[in-house]
């Protein structure tokens, strides 16, 4: 109840500054709160990416975007699953990205998803256990920046939609917080 004494105490407190009826000044305060979920628009680079081979979509979050070239990140995404053909820990990345599969996917553990942000925040890159992340070092315009490459894979085989790629970094902020760490180990 004391998020409903705050509310309340913050509108009486608006109508004494401003002489609105209740009603009013909560519809003032109520539209002063924080967007519930925060909102990260995307930059679509699947054109891009088709024309170096990638077979799924690709997104970028904005502010890595302004530190890295996409088109490095994507080349040296490529290079990095073409030099690793033998190694299966590649595989789903590898299936995704360069041959166009869509598989369903089970969840992950979350218990994966932060030990493999843990090592990313490090400065150790690598691929995840599961497969759908993969963190390479690639050339920053000031200086070298760890990009994280997600998989975004249909969790269900009755829900039929395109692969994405997200190309995101763990210092921008992007993958901070309850919404944006869930991208990083579902």
């Amino acid at each position: 109840m004391t998020a409903k004494r705050d509310l309340k105490r913050r509108v009486r407190e608006r109508q004494d500054r401003t002489g609105e009826s209740y009603m009013t000044a909560l519809r003032h305060v109520l539209d002063q709160r924080p967007s519930v979920v925060p909102v990260v628009e995307m930059i679509e680079l699947s054109e891009v990416g088709a024309a170096m081979g990638i077979q799924c979509r690709v997104r970028m979050s904005p502010g890595l975007a302004e530190r890295i070239d996409a088109v490095g990140a994507l080349r040296r995404l490529r290079e990095a699953l073409i030099a690793t053909e033998g190694d299966p820990a590649f595989d789903l990345m590898r299936r995704v990205v360069m041959h166009g599969e869509s598989p369903v996917i089970r969840p992950a553990s979350v218990d994966a998803g932060r030990r493999f942000m843990a090592r990313v925040r490090a400065g150790i890159g690598g691929i995840s256990e599961h497969g759908r992340l993969l963190a390479l070092m690639v050339d920053g315009r000031r200086s070298p920046e760890m990009v994280v490459f997600m998989l975004w894979l249909s969790p269900v085989s009755y829900v039929q939609y395109r692969p994405s790629l997200v190309l995101a970094s763990a210092s921008d902020g992007t993958l901070d917080g309850p919404g944006g760490l869930s991208l990083a180990w579902r």
